[in-house]
């Protein structure tokens, strides 16, 4: 009667054998699920990021812009900042590029203000006139986040430009 004993006597240490290997399994598929889900979420962000700076520049520039006739007969665009600019020059546009950017800013920004993230616009490169005068808008949204892996938060930061031209 030999044989069964060590028979089972291996089974025996086979069992835990397999328990450690199947929670190191465990483990690392866990840690697997774990990065990617990080990097999911770190697109997701991006990809909302740049689809408001997308929707910011494109909307700003189709209400600064006006558009005429000059004196020789050829077709001129021109991109304001403020209504109190267009009105100057007797242009007649809905508002001013700076104005709608604010105004889409304020409508987007829910999206990036909860569990403390930090967002914030750059429009303009600092509100240089010159990229107004070549009927460029220009903006740079930035958000700063902290996501959760495993038991640590790391911080994410995305910038992101759009600039449309008329």
């Amino acid at each position: 009667m030999k044989g069964p004993k060590t028979i089972w006597k291996r089974v025996a240490d086979e069992r835990g054998a397999t328990m450690v290997t199947a929670l190191l399994f465990f483990f690392c598929l866990g840690t697997l699920l774990s990065i990617l889900l990080l990097q999911e979420q770190a697109d997701f962000w991006e990809m909302r990021v740049q689809h408001t700076a997308d929707i910011i520049s494109k909307g700003a520039r189709a209400a600064g812009k006006w558009e005429y006739v000059d004196s020789f007969g050829e077709e001129q665009k021109m991109l304001f900042a403020t209504t109190e600019e267009a009105e100057s020059f007797g242009a007649s546009i809905i508002r001013g590029a700076r104005e709608e950017a604010a105004i889409l800013w304020e409508m987007n920004r829910p999206h990036f203000d909860n569990r403390g993230d930090s967002a914030s616009i750059v429009h303009q490169r600092g509100e240089r006139d010159s990229l107004y005068r070549q009927g460029v808008y220009h903006v740079r949204v930035t958000l700063e986040r902290e996501i959760p892996l495993f038991w640590d938060l790391f911080d994410l930061k995305i910038e992101k430009v759009s600039q449309s031209e008329i």
